[in-house]
């Protein structure tokens, strides 16, 4: 986590915009800046995804996994991403804007439709990527909600298929591409992707009562 204080980006007067990252050109991804202090926030969201069906524990939690990586390497994590500038309404708070995200992101990533309770945890992790200029950051928001029998059979069921059907899931659009399977969360079997995700967990585990 960055020693830089949490900017708040649910603030008025913040500009919003969106650029192009060196790390993937083909896309531009939403921000906002502050007007006089100069700082400027990329919006991301990451989502806990809970059965409806079983007590519930914080660490039983839906993951996915990175395409082409292998099941044991450190390739899994819950669904997240960036917000893309074509998604940044001017007409919506930013609360609104990052649960669309996260809701998009849930499907495109594990296709799963349909979130019950969907919640912002109040949790947010902050920091910087390299390419980052000084007063550039980037926030995870991070949700929870909960997801039922049904959508978990659509889940597994999708993932199952894509697997039978390698040269279908090529000609998929590249954002439905970019997550192969999907598993319940074990620290031993689905190791989290070391980019963030480990932080990301370790506030929701350390915040969210069990």
């Amino acid at each position: 986590m960055s020693e830089q204080r949490l900017l708040d980006v649910f603030q008025k007067g913040l500009i919003r915009g969106s650029e192009r990252s060196s790390y993937d050109p083909a896309k531009k991804y939403a921000y906002v800046e502050h007007p006089t202090e100069g700082w400027r926030v990329y919006l991301r969201s990451c989502v806990f995804l809970h059965p409806m069906n079983k007590p519930f524990n914080v660490m039983n939690f839906l993951v996915v996994k990175r395409t082409g990586a292998r099941m044991s390497t450190g390739a899994w994590e819950p669904p997240k991403g960036q917000m893309e500038g074509k998604d940044m309404s001017r007409n919506r708070s930013i609360l609104e804007l990052l649960e669309e995200n996260v809701r998009r992101e849930t499907e495109e990533e594990s296709h799963i439709t349909r979130i019950h309770q969907l919640t912002h945890t109040g949790l947010v992790f902050q920091g910087q990527e390299t390419n980052y200029g000084k007063n550039e950051y980037f926030q995870y928001h991070i949700f929870q909600g909960w997801v039922d029998k049904e959508q978990i059979s659509k889940s597994f069921d999708t993932f199952e298929w894509i697997k039978e059907h390698p040269m279908a899931f090529k000609r998929w659009k590249r954002d439905r591409r970019e997550k192969d399977a999907v598993a319940w969360f074990d620290p031993k079997k689905t190791r989290l992707n070391p980019r963030w995700c480990p932080d990301i967990a370790v506030l929701y585990f350390r915040n969210i009562q069990k």
